[in-house]
Parts: C-alpha cells; sequence; structure tokens
C-alpha cells in the first residue's frame, strides 16, 4: 500500500503544468553605470529603455538590462552564467577570457576602426618580430590615422618599443615604400593588410614580388572595451546579435549614444575577432 501511494504522489509531480515552474529570466545584457542596479525590463532611462526595447524587437523574446557596481561585477555575472551580453573593458575581460569573446568593439570616428596591418623588414635585417624592431626608422605611406596611429598602436600593444623608433619617412604609396625600404632609407614598411596583398600580389604568378621581405607582425591594436557574450551562447544567436548591432548607429542612434557611453567611446560598432580583447594576441 505505501508503495503504491508512493507511486501515485510521484505520477501527480510528474503531471504538474509546465506553469508552475519558475519562468525565464529572458536575454540578460549587463553592464556598469545604469541607473539601477538589477535586472530590469523598465529601465528609467530613456535611451536605455530605447535600447533595450530594440532587442527585444529584433530578438523576439524578453529582454531585460542588469547594471552593475563596476566591470568586475559584470565579468564575475557572465561567468556566473547569469548573462547573455556583457559590456566589459580590456582589465576586466581578462577574468572571462577562458570561457567568453567580444563580438563588437566600438569604432572611434568615421574611418578610425581597428584596420590590420603588417610591418614589413628585409629578410637580411634580422627585424623578424616586434621587439626586434627598436630603434629602427618606420615607413608609412599615409598620415591617415588608420594607416599611421592604428597601426602604430597595434605594434606597441605586440612588444614593439614604438618610442625608440627613428623619425618616420612618408612616402605616396606602397611600392615607393618597398623602394624605400630596399633602398635602406627606413627599416620597416608598416602598411595595411590590404595594401600589403596590393604590393606583394603581382601581375605574374611566377613573378615573386616580395621575396626579400618578411613580414615582423600582422595584427590590429588590443580592443579597450566591447560587447562580450559566452563562448557557449549558439553560433546563430552570436551572429544575430551581430547584425543588430552593426547598423544601430544609423538605426536608433540614442541607443547608440547610450552603448557609447557605456563602452567609453564610439560612433558605431564592429565585429571583432575572438581575441580582440587579449593584449598582443593575433
Amino acid at each position: 500500500m505505501i508503495r503504491v501511494l508512493g507511486f501515485i504522489l510521484i505520477l501527480l509531480a510528474l503531471m504538474q503544468p509546465a506553469t508552475a515552474q519558475t519562468p525565464p529570466a529572458g536575454f540578460r545584457i549587463g553592464m556598469a553605470g545604469l541607473a539601477e542596479s538589477g535586472c530590469s525590463a523598465t529601465p528609467s532611462d530613456a535611451a536605455a529603455a530605447a535600447y533595450r526595447k530594440h532587442l527585444e524587437g529584433r530578438l523576439g523574446k524578453p529582454v531585460v538590462l542588469c547594471g552593475y557596481e563596476d566591470s568586475k561585477s559584470v565579468a564575475t555575472a557572465l561567468q556566473d552564467g547569469q548573462l547573455d551580453l556583457a559590456v566589459l573593458d580590456q582589465p576586466s575581460f581578462k577574468q572571462v577570457s577562458k570561457i567568453a569573446r567580444p563580438i563588437l568593439a566600438p569604432r572611434v570616428d568615421a574611418i578610425t576602426g581597428r584596420v590590420l596591418a603588417v610591418a614589413l623588414t628585409l629578410k637580411t635585417s634580422g627585424r623578424d618580430t616586434p621587439v626586434k624592431l627598436a630603434g629602427s626608422r618606420p615607413i608609412f605611406i599615409s598620415k591617415l590615422a588608420a594607416s599611421h596611429q592604428v597601426p602604430l598602436q597595434g605594434l606597441a600593444d605586440f612588444g614593439a618599443d614604438t618610442k625608440s623608433f627613428k623619425p618616420e619617412l612618408f612616402v605616396a604609396d606602397e611600392q615607393a615604400g618597398l623602394a624605400a625600404l630596399r633602398a635602406g632609407q627606413g627599416d620597416a614598411l608598416i602598411i595595411t593588410a590590404g595594401a600589403r596583398q596590393r604590393l606583394c600580389r603581382g601581375d605574374d604568378p611566377k613573378v615573386v614580388v616580395c621575396g626579400d621581405v618578411v613580414e615582423a607582425w600582422r595584427g590590429r591594436p588590443t580592443a579597450l572595451t566591447g560587447l562580450v557574450v559566452r563562448n557557449d551562447l549558439p553560433e546563430a544567436d552570436r551572429y544575430q546579435l551581430v547584425g543588430i548591432h552593426l547598423p544601430l548607429h544609423q538605426e536608433l542612434p540614442e541607443a547608440m549614444t547610450f552603448l557609447a557611453a557605456k563602452l567609453g567611446s564610439g560612433i558605431a560598432l564592429d565585429p571583432t575577432e575572438a581575441t580582440a580583447m587579449q593584449k598582443g594576441a593575433r
């Protein structure tokens, strides 16, 4: 009789309706500096509310914004599985670098993103790493930030002592830069990866254009802040988040302004590689 009664109680427990379970919290976005702490679907800040509503409409599911005291607390919450998307700075990202990755980083202005660049040196020079570029005279093809300040910052992030560089040489284009490098007028030709491809591709596949040079460095500057997700977030969801945020500065400028304030800067968001917030990582 006791066994029969126990079986009936177990059966009744299994037959409880799904509504008896705790409802999901929704898609949780965490950041420091919100007007309220904790998670809310009704933030008091108008721009925050517009951003939340925009994401909810695009994702097709409830979205809540979660406020924390600082970025370290946000990272802890992401690590503990309490968040789906987090705004983090580079120091706090270190805490979650093994279980999370950035998907978007702020773009400083209309033309200054985290441009992929290279430093080319002559094979005979022995300058084949960023560290070995110390004391070099760099050659640039433009004074625009994307071709000058951005790669310089990237080199510094990868360990190059850019403060020891000799006076810079500016030339008209990548062909003139390679000629100057070969003539000994400079020690490292620093150009974008696109310019490097144009320079070394050549019209005749049988002709090796850049056989006497080596890439001493290839990389981008470290992203100082970014939107970060856990590695176990499904790939389709990650791509959806990127697609929603890329046009945000055009579709909902007030939401982009709100995010820029939390990220520290930015007029728009650019997609990033997984190692974007790890200093000196390709």
